[in-house]
């Protein structure tokens, strides 16, 4: 009785085997699949996007445009009638008085001769006086000249010399850099473009490097696309170059240029 009992323990149960085989399949089947589910979804680089700060919402509201003001309303009939009657009112027009010119009595006896000039300078002027300049006016100063003031001291007529711009490539202007830091990531990246488009783009820009080495004259030529805090951080990135100043003919002179920045977001 025992010998059969064990026997029957024993005894091989092929429903037990498949049922056993399809559970290892199972498990195996699933571990691998949540390994490659893992793999993709680290190659896909998928990152969790913070949502937009109170400053940002802000700004989106300011930069609305209110809508405009309704128009007035129209003025009432009776007082439009009113109006015109008042603008058709004749307004008398005041007479004009007539000057009697009357003709003097008495004459001048002694009318002086055009001819005789009376002990005049020769070839001069009337209303002239003794030690005038040829080409003067009447009633200027003796010894003054031609378009003078009066009681000033002699000022140069010359126009005064524009100083000159020279524009020179961006090469021949970086190698006299002193310092010339590249614009900073940690601040592109708090950008919108940055955080939210994550598209690439190209911004120009133009500045100048004065005697003393400093730069001015910062300008945007270009743009970065949707972003313009993009540009406002390379202007002042670029506001923080130094550079030797350019010395032509044994003088330091103001160069202009010009460079483009390419931004590319990860």
């Amino acid at each position: 009785m025992a010998f059969e009992h064990y026997l029957s323990t024993t005894e091989i149960n092929p429903r037990r085997i498949k049922l056993l085989m399809a559970a290892a399949v199972v498990a195996v089947t699933g571990t691998f699949a949540m390994i490659f589910f893992m793999w993709v979804a680290g190659k896909m680089s998928i990152a969790r996007v913070d949502p937009p700060t109170i400053d940002f919402i802000i700004v989106q509201m300011t930069a609305e445009e209110p809508p405009p003001p309704p128009p007035p309303p129209p003025p009432p009939a009776g007082n439009q009638m009113e109006d015109d009657v008042e603008e058709e009112e004749d307004i008398p027009e005041e007479e004009e008085v007539l000057e009697e010119i009357v003709q003097p009595d008495d004459k001048p006896k002694d009318i002086p001769d055009k001819k005789t000039g009376g002990g005049g300078v020769p070839k001069g002027v009337p209303g002239g006086v003794p030690g005038g300049v040829p080409g003067g006016v009447p009633g200027g100063v003796p010894g003054g000249v031609p378009g003078g003031i009066p009681g000033g001291a002699g000022i140069s007529t010359k126009p005064t010399e524009s100083k000159s711009v020279a524009k020179k490539p961006l090469a021949a202007v970086m190698s006299q850099a002193v310092y010339s830091p590249d614009p900073d990531q940690k601040q592109l990246q708090q950008t919108k473009a940055a955080r939210f488009d994550k598209r690439d783009g190209t911004n120009k820009t133009s500045f100048c490097v004065d005697t003393s080495g400093k730069v001015v004259d910062v300008k945007t030529k270009k743009k970065f696309p949707g972003d313009p805090q993009v540009d406002q951080i390379i202007r002042d990135t670029i506001k923080k170059w130094r550079f030797k100043p350019f010395v032509v003919g044994g003088k330091p002179v103001k160069t202009c240029t010009e460079r483009t920045f390419s931004i590319k977001f990860k």
